[in-house]
């Protein structure tokens, strides 16, 4: 099972994976942990707090989501680890949001990681070029893209870390994956990765 909520400063995507075999849940990214967030995560078990980057609209939801549930894992890539305690890096304090309360990464990720989830496991790639530390979580037939890919778009790389050629070299690597997947991203609506493959005007702009 997969639900999302949008929620946050900039409608940022936060994703709810449960194996409804075991109970195991996931949270994937919260920019913030708003009501109806909280209250479709009572009586859970969550297990992960996954995060694709560290960006303040994808983390301050972060610090009342580990509040209320001690024992999950927050996991972010080892370079955006940072983040989760500096509102510079962030990137909250530049555009006036900051949090009150910081915290540290309990997994620290890196490319190839899996995480153990119900019957499966979650795949961490590494797809740097939003940020140096983005990644990508696979599991079963979904991608969680983050602000790497989206729907006929690709995230903005003109923040600190941000690299265009980076970025290009990591979508190229998700185009890459055999068969399809559905795309959950950052923002914005799903896709697949088909799709994106034959539409995304950014990937059809560099092949020229």
């Amino acid at each position: 099972m997969i639900k999302c909520y949008v929620a946050g400063p900039v409608s940022a995507n936060t994703y709810i994976l449960k194996d409804d075999a075991t109970g195991d849940v996931a949270v994937i990214d919260c920019g913030e942990c708003t009501a109806e967030i909280a209250s479709a995560l009572k009586g859970e078990s969550v297990k992960y707090i996954l995060l694709t980057h560290g960006h303040f609209d994808h983390i301050n939801g972060v610090y009342e989501l580990k509040r209320l549930f001690p024992d999950a894992k927050i996991a972010i890539h080892s370079l955006d680890a940072g983040c989760l305690s500096d509102d510079l890096l962030s990137l909250g304090r530049g555009f006036g949001i900051s949090c009150n309360e910081k915290c540290d990464a309990d997994v620290l990720l890196y490319d190839g990681d899996t995480l153990d989830f119900g019957d499966s496991e979650i795949k961490v790639l590494h797809t740097p070029g939003h940020t140096q530390g983005g990644v990508t979580y696979v599991y079963k037939n979904s991608l969680f893209t983050g602000d790497t890919l989206f729907c006929r778009s690709v995230g903005r790389t003109d923040f600190p870390g941000g690299s265009f050629p980076v970025l290009h070299a990591s979508v190229t690597r998700l185009f890459s994956l055999e068969g399809d997947y559905k795309v959950c991203p950052g923002h914005d609506k799903t896709t697949t990765l088909e799709i994106e493959r034959k539409l995304n005007p950014y990937i059809k702009w560099s092949k020229k």
